[in-house]
């Protein structure tokens, strides 16, 4: 069950156009496109300084190393986006491949002193000891001379990511300034329809449709709350306005300027007990703790579901048991509803989803480099809103001939007349090394919306429509974890593993008296194992945080 509650945090990332499957995964590209069709170069849109490097002015060649096991780096020049860049701005890269053995080949280039020029990396781990060996060539004298990574990113950002020295040693991957995220709640249309279409706003309004369902529908789950009952967690957002999911996976809740302890938090015990009511009525998922996701979704694929709520609502499996349904009834499947809140909670404070604008990874310039300036302008051009086109959407020519006055790409009739199949054949985004998603995941939303109903793709528009917009900023409650071996470390394995035995414990209670109870008993086994103390290390970095984030 640990899995279920870091996925809480997981969930947050980047399951959109551009989604973080995770720290050691990459992020699915967009549907991408391509050309042959050569463009005018122009190394950036936005103004820079006139005695910054100009892409195309002469040769740039450099080595790019991605340290990841399952990485490999595709030919340089042989797709055609790389290809227009090799063309128009005369850059060549040379991969260096990991072969599956990541972590070995890092330590040897670092013995031996064989550095590439250019590497992709997470943050933290091998990215901080090439910085603290000087490895790293430090980026803020690049930053205000190219414009993009610094309009796009923003200081916040760039803040964020700086070392302790207050220096930027990496260039971000796949950063956002916008929200994104797949929680939430969605509905059986059909059974809906069927119902009347009542209204579905509260929680109060939740539990008599739920009724109603259990009473009409005696084959049909109520409310699905997916594997290990992961979506009892979302109830928490909507019993307290801007109530953030990220608490639930630090297990600490905010309460003036501390931390504090998730067992004894109100929110937190009123949700537990709500699920325990819904779990007592059988109005939920009654075998949450045993079932696998699998067959979660073979329920969803038969229709056997009234409400779902989860921290992956929108994912591929579910678009799949939709489309499925589809086929079969037009008027059946499933839809995104506003999140559901208390009485005293106000529709636009409710938050299931939340983001954090550093990105997935980082892109280090190494001292290896002959020309890190000149890299870095290449970065910052792809990072900008005609790299990101070319980059993601191909070059201009094939699938789209201009852009609109946000620099997104305006999809010409080949965009749909081409097969998905064709398309994927030109591997758009291979080489997006500096992915700006919020570009991206609006330039698709664009392509998506502008399509007539029932032709969109069912996850953007679920996305669009609701996910998206409850979603909030959770920047400064990152990088919260300590080293696992730490005190504070074993204390959070622990008190991970009581909050996990508590919350099934809590689903069977046969009471709000009982549920009370095992809080408290909750509470004082944690408190034993040194959460007391985690709460203090979490409540140093939160704070040091929102320091580095108003650039303190």
């Amino acid at each position: 069950m640990r899995k279920g509650l870091l996925l809480l945090l997981v969930t947050s990332m980047f399951l959109s156009a551009c989604s973080q499957k995770g720290k050691s995964d990459p992020p699915a590209s967009s549907a991408s496109p391509s050309s042959s069709t050569q463009a005018s170069p122009t190394a950036s849109e936005e103004t820079q300084s006139t005695s910054a490097f100009q892409l195309g002015s002469e040769p740039l060649e450099f080595s790019f190393y991605g340290n990841y096991d399952w990485m490999v780096t595709e030919p340089w020049g042989a797709d055609p986006s790389s290809g227009w860049v090799k063309e128009n701005f005369k850059i060549n890269i040379t991969a260096i491949q990991s072969g599956g053995a990541a972590k070995q080949k890092f330590n040897t280039m670092v013995v031996s002193d064989a550095l590439p020029d250019v590497i992709m990396t997470d943050r933290g781990g091998d990215f901080d000891k090439l910085r603290e060996a000087g490895k790293l060539v430090a980026l803020d004298e690049y930053v205000d001379k190219y414009p993009n990574l610094k309009k796009f990113a923003g200081d916040q950002t760039l803040n964020m990511l700086r070392a302790d020295d207050g220096k930027l040693y990496g260039f971000p991957n796949w950063y956002t300034s916008s929200p994104n995220g797949n929680s939430g709640y969605l509905i059986n249309k059909k059974i809906y329809k069927e119902l009347g279409s009542p209204k579905l706003e509260t929680f109060a309004d939740l539990e008599s449709y739920l009724r109603l369902i259990k009473e009409k529908y005696p084959d049909v789950i109520p409310l699905e709350t997916d594997v290990k009952a992961e979506g009892i967690h979302i109830f928490n957002t909507g019993l307290e306005e801007n109530f953030a999911i990220n608490y639930i996976s630090e297990m600490a809740v905010p309460r003036g300027d501390q931390l504090t302890s998730m067992f004894t938090d109100p929110t937190f015990t009123a949700t537990m007990k709500f699920s325990s009511k819904l779990f007592r009525d059988k109005l939920m998922t009654q075998d949450a703790f045993t079932q696998k996701r699998d067959q979660v979704y073979e329920k969803m694929k038969n229709g056997r579901v009234g409400v779902f709520a989860g921290l992956l609502a929108i994912n591929r499996d579910i678009a799949e048991a939709n489309n499925l349904l589809q086929q079969k009834d037009p008027d059946a499947g499933y839809k995104a509803i506003w999140p559901l809140h208390s009485d005293n909670v106000a529709a636009d404070k409710v938050f299931p989803n939340s983001y954090v604008s550093q990105g997935w990874n980082m892109i280090g310039i190494t001292t290896k480099a002959k020309n890190p300036e000149a890299i870095f302008a290449y970065l910052d051009w792809l990072t900008g809103t005609e790299g990101q086109s070319i980059m993601t959407f191909g070059p201009q020519g094939r699938y789209w001939d201009d852009r609109d006055a946000d620099g997104a790409p305006i999809p010409n009739d080949k965009w749909t007349s081409t097969p998905q199949a064709d398309k994927d054949k030109d591997k758009m985004g291979t080489f997006n090394w500096a992915g700006n998603t919020s570009f991206v995941d609006g330039v698709k939303a664009k392509i998506e919306m502008a399509l007539p109903e029932g032709k969109r793709n069912w996850s953007t528009e679920q996305q669009v429509n609701v996910t998206w917009k409850t979603s909030q900023n959770m920047t400064v409650f990152t990088n919260l974890k300590p080293s696992p071996n730490s005190e504070e470390g074993i204390a959070e394995t622990t008190v991970t593993a009581i909050m996990e035995e508590y919350v099934a414990k809590i689903l069977f209670a046969k009471s709000d008296a009982g549920v009370d109870a095992l809080l408290k008993e909750a509470n004082d086994s944690a408190m034993a194992q040194g959460y007391e103390k985690l709460l203090k290390f979490k409540t140093d970095k939160w704070q040091e945080n929102i320091k580095k984030a108003s650039g303190q």
